[in-house]
């Protein structure tokens, strides 16, 4: 193949590429699929329940739950990299769609489940991933903490059996005190048991079994122990099974002493289109209007669906190479193809995949287990589900979100770095008193200012040298990427070193090396151009004038004659880029600075001399012998000064 062409894809690897289950699958085994089995049908346990109420949290009857539960497994078992990963429901993603589907229908649902997929599809297919890293830990983890809290309000009315109206945190509360005398004991009650039991079951499922010896009373502990483990894990299912037969058996037609489910749409859902047009009550939306409605939940749920999945699978990775591209790609086909079954937007769950991991889960394989139960599930069991108290599944919800709450961060970001708490801290109270998405968009804000102001400060380490020999020169070591943000203050600084006496200097990031410091060092010898100062740091190779530790000389010493410099040398070789705005300021700069001395460019790459040569008129340029070229310029300095003077 001439080097002119392209070179062509080759089909096999891109297929093993897009869907990974033609690699694992080679060595797939029995073993494995017994384990892979297990951890479907313990998922499965978890799933379920929460996909019920979740698909409550969302606005929708429960079997919207299911739907959004049965293709994930499929597709992400082709798909996906990560065994642990299940995706389904989650608490955040209702939480999102409710906010903008709120006093619609379920069409809203399924087309941001459409777009969603989408999006999502082009932000992997383009490697669109990187622009997540824009949004920081500290405001991913104020944004999951204020929206575990505003899941955990909403169904504050659904513990005690209270039936208003209410989008957001603040509208909740005003609710609840409004309400407050109209709270039914029964649902009350029945809450409160099935948190107990949540939080009971979710304990024994930790429970070590120690000290026994014999093999037989050994082999009997570690079956009590996996008892007790499989009944924690499942604890979901358990209270939502017990909650609907204690509702079975105090029925009453015409009073209920629990506020039910009631009647859902049974069976599997019919494959169709995503819906384009709906009619909500007596008005018929369009597609355009139905975006128009849903604004910015387009791209703000798969954004968050993004996150959400490829911090999980970072989790579980263990250390071992992630495909984040393919992560993307497969969540986007995951609610692409969804859309088609009535799916609303899913995303992986982390204590669903926890549950998974802990089952000893082999491959994505276990998600093929997870929907096929799903699938009879909604076959044949979807009729039972009018008998599910609408108590018991705000305590499951309640339950799943309260872990979401990161209050440990807070100590960590004081001990490491406390200006991100400003993010922190801000992205969860806009979150509380905007919104769920108002905040994380103020979030993003915040850390887009924080970002702005630490390119406006970029760190610059200006060096005197003064050994007596050499003529005084200020070094400068500029490192990475130089930006507009920060253009007007190197310049100003620099600026402000020209013909400045050392001892008077109180500059910011100044280290002064001079004669007196250095006269007792033995000189290194000089070296591939470089000069040698004080210890043998070099100043050519772009290393510091002097060890610092060592030499400062806070105005003592040799800087006490009043020295100055008006020769100033900048190490490009850690210089990679300079924007339009910072190249006109470096203009400006040498400008200034040649009225009474020299700029020199040291080292510099062949990259940013192009970009110097288009806006400097004959740069001055030293990538061989420093010290030669300084001497040279001393001479020629004292023979002009000696032209000058009077005879």
């Amino acid at each position: 193949m001439s080097h002119g062409k392209m070179k062509l894809i080759d089909p096999r690897r891109f297929v093993s590429r897009v869907f990974p289950i033609v690699q694992w699958s080679k060595s797939y085994d029995l073993q494995i699929g017994v384990g892979d089995l297990i951890a479907g049908i313990t998922v499965a346990l978890t799933l379920i329940p929460q996909s019920i109420a979740y698909a409550s949290l969302a606005g929708f009857e429960p079997q919207y739950g299911l739907y959004a539960s049965l293709t994930g497994g499929f597709v992400y078992a082709l798909m996906g990299t990560c065994p642990q990963i299940n995706i389904g429901p989650t608490a955040l993603l209702s939480l999102l769609t409710f906010t903008y589907t709120n006093g619609t229908n379920s069409d809203f649902a399924v087309l941001v489940c459409f777009i969603g997929g989408i999006v999502q599809l082009i932000a992997g297919i383009a490697q669109l991933g990187f622009l997540v890293e824009f949004v920081s830990l500290p405001v991913v983890s104020g944004f999951t903490s204020a929206a575990a809290i505003t899941i955990a309000s909403s169904q504050i009315k659904g513990l005690l059996g209270l039936r208003f109206s209410a989008e957001s945190f603040m509208s909740t509360w005003k609710g609840v005190f409004k309400h407050i005398q109209d709270t039914r004991l029964p649902d009350t009650l029945l809450s409160l048991a099935c948190c107990v039991v949540l939080i009971g079951m979710k304990v024994i499922k930790d429970i070590k079994i120690k000290g026994i010896n014999d093999e037989k009373s050994r082999r009997t502990g570690l079956i009590i122990q996996k008892c007790l483990w499989f009944a924690g894990v499942g604890r979901n299912a358990v209270v939502v099974v017990l909650a609907a037969v204690l509702a079975f058996f105090v029925h009453q037609d015409k009073d209920e002493p629990l506020i039910l489910t009631g009647n859902i749409t049974p069976g599997l859902p019919m494959p169709q289109l995503p819906p384009f047009h709906t009619t909500v009550g007596n008005t018929t939306y369009t597609a355009g209007e139905m975006f128009t409605h849903l604004g910015s939940g387009l791209l703000v749920v798969p954004i968050v669906g993004i996150i959400s999945n490829v911090a999980i699978a970072k989790a579980f990775a263990r250390g071992s190479t992630l495909d984040a591209t393919q992560e993307i790609v497969a969540l986007g086909v995951c609610n692409f193809i969804g859309a088609f079954f009535r799916s609303f937007p899913v995303n992986g769950s982390f204590t669903r995949s926890a549950v998974s991991d802990a089952s000893g889960v082999r491959t994505p394989a276990a998600g093929l287990y997870t929907s096929i139960i799903v699938l009879l599930t909604l076959a044949l069991l979807t009729p039972y589900f009018y008998f599910i108290p609408r108590a018991a599944l705000a305590a499951v919800i309640v339950c799943a979100v309260l872990h979401m709450v990161d209050i440990a961060i807070i100590k960590k970001l004081w001990a490491t770095s406390r200006l991100d708490i400003i993010p922190l801290v801000g992205t969860f109270v806009c979150c509380l008193v905007l919104g769920i998405e108002l905040g994380l968009i103020c979030g993003v804000g915040v850390d887009v200012v924080l970002l702005l102001y630490y390119h406006s400060r970029p760190p610059l380490r200006i060096e005197f040298a003064d050994d007596g020999i050499l003529p005084p020169h200020y070094a400068i070591h500029p490192v990475g990427g130089l930006h507009f943000a920060g253009a007007e203050r190197v310049r100003s600084q620099l600026i402000s070193l020209r013909n400045t006496k050392i001892p008077n200097t109180r500059l910011e990031g100044l280290t002064v090396v001079t004669d007196d410091n250095i006269a007792t060092i033995p000189r290194d010898p000089v070296a591939n151009g470089t000069i040698a100062v004080g210890n043998g740091n070099n100043v050519g190779n772009g290393n510091n004038v002097g060890n610092t530790d060592n030499f400062v000389a806070n105005g003592t010493g040799g800087a006490e004659r009043g020295r100055s410099a008006n020769i100033l040398v900048i190490y490009c070789d850690a210089l990679y880029r300079m924007d339009y705005t910072f190249l006109q300021s470096i203009k400006m700069l040498v400008t200034e600075w040649s009225k009474t001395g020299q700029v020199i460019w040291c080292n510099t790459r062949p990259g940013i001399k192009d970009q110097l040569n288009s806006v400097l008129h004959e740069p001055i340029y030293c990538d061989n012998d420093l010290r030669m070229f300084l001497l040279r310029i001393s001479a020629v300095d004292e023979q002009q000064a000696f032209n000058d003077t009077p005879l």
